[in-house]
């Protein structure tokens, strides 16, 4: 049977790279127009075969509580979902904690406001935010070189006694808020914020080592 693992990990506290990302793209490259929000995970997917799913679950579980090779309990959350055909399983924080995050930091951006609670903000900056359309892009991030990965699955196959593994990801995951007036502008914009081409394009990505897929595009909602 086959098992798909997607791991995603992001800091509990301030993560301090992904504001200074969001201050210098904003500040230093001319992106404070329309860079409402950004947040960074680190990212991981791959996928193996076993014919004892629970016991090799198992071995994952007890792989992720007591090493730090995907992250540190103490430091970071987690959300972790594994598939297989007829069921799966779910740990961590919810899907979609990140995308609340992004919501709030992009509300504030465009609100101007500290408070993460919109009784506080006042009927017309409740309009302003429903009719500006913004944009979620979601990008990973990733080393060239494929001895990354290939690292990766030799240890999991050490810790899970199951092979081969497949590494799908394993990166630095980018969630952008963008406000833009459709879907394509913000597929563009991501690329030219992602891909650093100069000192003033481009931040999140070294086009000599590393390549990135764009994952999703979604329209935002800032106000229910």
């Amino acid at each position: 049977m086959t098992i798909e693992v997607s791991l995603e990990v992001m800091l509990k506290g301030i993560d301090l790279v992904a504001d200074k990302a969001f201050l210098t793209l904003r500040g230093k490259m001319g992106y404070q127009d329309n860079l409402l929000a950004i947040k960074r995970l680190d990212a991981f997917a791959f996928r193996f075969d076993t014919g004892n799913p629970p016991e090799t679950l198992s071995r994952l579980k007890r792989l992720l509580n007591t090493q730090t090779l995907f992250y540190n309990r103490n430091k970071h959350n987690f959300s972790l979902r594994c598939r297989w055909e007829g069921g799966g399983l779910e740990e961590g924080v919810p899907v979609d904690h990140c995308h609340r995050q992004l919501e709030t930091q992009a509300r504030r951006t465009l609100a101007g406001v500290s408070s993460e609670n919109l009784r506080s903000i006042g009927s017309e900056t409740r309009v302003m935010l429903k009719n500006v359309p913004v944009f979620r892009t979601e990008v990973v991030v990733e080393n060239l070189d494929p001895s990354v990965k290939s690292g990766l699955s030799q240890k999991l196959e050490t810790e899970l006694s199951t092979a081969p593994v497949v590494v799908a990801t394993l990166g630095t995951m980018w969630h952008l808020a963008l406000r833009v007036a459709t879907r394509g502008e913000a597929e563009a914009l991501t690329r030219q914020i992602v891909i650093t081409e100069r000192r003033d394009r481009g931040f999140l990505l070294n086009p000599n080592y590393q390549g990135f897929r764009l994952l999703a595009t979604e329209s935002m909602e800032l106000v229910e």
